[in-house]
């Protein structure tokens, strides 16, 4: 009798215990989005966001992602529009292009090249952003205005980044330091400060970390398990945006996709540099051991692969053993060359090449906190055209700078504060720890 009462009542604890271990794994409330996606706010300056694809579809995911935030974030709708219509204002006052409705264009003509997961984790977050409305500034948050959010360094020309890294003999502990800024038009409302992330996707064998915008899909910057890390910069040549868009893919969710299904830098380097894109630009890349930059000068017989020791074209000269730099143009023979009337690039990579050697012309080898205070600089005034800054706070400001150890992947980023004031001339960079980490 007695083990007749017993083993029911233990399979019950056992099955209520399970129950709660599996609700709290989320940190959230109740209907399954939590346990998908969990966000928190850190340091009061930008959102922890991870993403548990186990037993889920990309469709359920993006639509848990979408439920999450704005349980956390619940004026996220209107941050997200504010931010595009300021983007939008900025390209109008100076005569830029595009609008909206051409943007949109441009992005329904380049989404359905876009690999099937990534299309169904936005068709899930559409299940909740899903106005059918697109006016900017009505605090809505539309589908087509998702859709232009996702692929926006596809159909918008972004604006200033830079990079650098150490690797072998320079580095002090012998493996890959990176610095990488990402530089964004100075925009009224700085939208952007409001919704920095860093993004863990847990999914096995494609887990990556993203440090990026809360809500995108797309990496601005991102490593992977395999310890390869690739961020994006801005390369433009003058050329118009093309007509014909049928080739055209989107360069920021292809990098996505290699980052989840290839192990090594030099696979990724041979995917992306086969494929067509509308905009020119590059794509710095490091593992522990090594970085360089792929010079997509999309047309260009140059365009490829720019290594420590890579020759670079005519008149321009590095020397700076075992590291890397990369501003906003091409230095690889074939590639396009920019006009000298525009002293930015030419300043920010003088700088760079100074910094580095010098460090290593005193013996001393490039660490972490050197790396901060290379990334970090910001000359006299915070303009790369004026005293060669690389950490910049004028009209383009520098929206995240982050500093990583890729032995180690131990990780330090400088966030853009909150607030319509001017930005600070000095970084001030916060740890940041992730599920990746080693």
């Amino acid at each position: 009798m007695k083990k007749a009462i017993f083993a029911p009542f233990y399979v019950l604890c056992f099955i209520l215990c399970s129950m709660f271990l599996l609700g709290g794994c989320g940190g959230g409330e109740g209907d399954g989005a939590s346990a998908a996606v969990s966000i928190r706010k850190m340091q009061d300056t930008y959102y922890d966001v991870v993403m548990d694809y186990t037993g889920r579809t990309n469709k359920e995911m993006g639509k848990a992602l979408a439920e999450e935030i704005l349980r956390v974030v619940p004026d996220y709708e209107s941050i997200a529009d504010s931010l595009l219509k300021d983007q939008f204002d900025m390209l109008e006052q100076h005569n830029l292009s595009p609008d909206f409705p051409t943007a949109l264009g441009r992005a329904h003509a380049i989404l359905p090249k876009v690999p099937r997961e990534y299309l169904d984790e936005l068709e899930g977050m559409q299940e909740i952003f899903n106005s059918d409305t697109d006016v900017l500034g009505d605090g809505r948050f539309s589908k087509n205005e998702l859709a232009v959010f996702q692929v926006f360094q596809d159909v918008i020309r972004p604006t200033q980044c830079s990079a650098a890294a150490a690797f072998g003999g320079s580095s002090a502990t012998g493996k890959t330091i990176l610095g990488r800024n990402l530089d964004w038009d100075a925009l009224p409302r700085n939208d952007m400060s409001k919704i920095h992330a860093v993004t863990t996707t847990k999914n096995g064998e494609k887990s990556i970390v993203m440090v990026h915008f809360l809500g995108t899909l797309t990496p601005n910057s991102a490593y992977n398990d395999n310890k390869v890390f690739g961020s994006f910069l801005d390369a433009e040549t003058g050329a118009p945006y093309p007509a014909d868009l049928r080739t055209k893919r989107s360069y920021c969710l292809d990098f996505r996709y290699a980052l989840e299904n290839m192990s090594t830098m030099q696979e990724m380097v041979d995917f992306m540099k086969t494929k067509d894109y509308a905009f020119n630009h590059l794509l710095f890349m490091a593992d522990e051991n090594s970085a360089g930059v792929l010079e997509q000068n999309i047309g260009s017989p140059g365009r490829d692969f720019r290594r420590a020791d890579s020759e670079l074209r005519k008149d321009v000269s590095w020397n700076v053993p075992e590291a890397v730099a990369t501003v906003n143009d091409f230095r690889l023979p074939g590639n396009y060359v920019y006009p000298d009337d525009d002293p930015s690039d030419n300043n920010r990579w003088k700088t760079y090449r100074t910094l580095l050697s010098s460090q290593l012309a005193r013996g001393a080898k490039i660490d972490v906190d050197k790396m901060k205070g290379i990334a970090g600089y910001f000359g006299t005034d915070g303009n790369a055209y004026t005293s060669g800054a690389v950490f910049l706070s004028n009209r383009i400001v520098t929206t995240q700078s982050i500093v990583l150890r890729m032995d180690t992947l131990e990780m330090w980023v400088h966030f853009s504060p909150v607030g319509t004031g001017p930005m600070p001339l000095n970084p001030t960079y916060i740890r940041v720890k992730t599920q990746l980490e080693m």
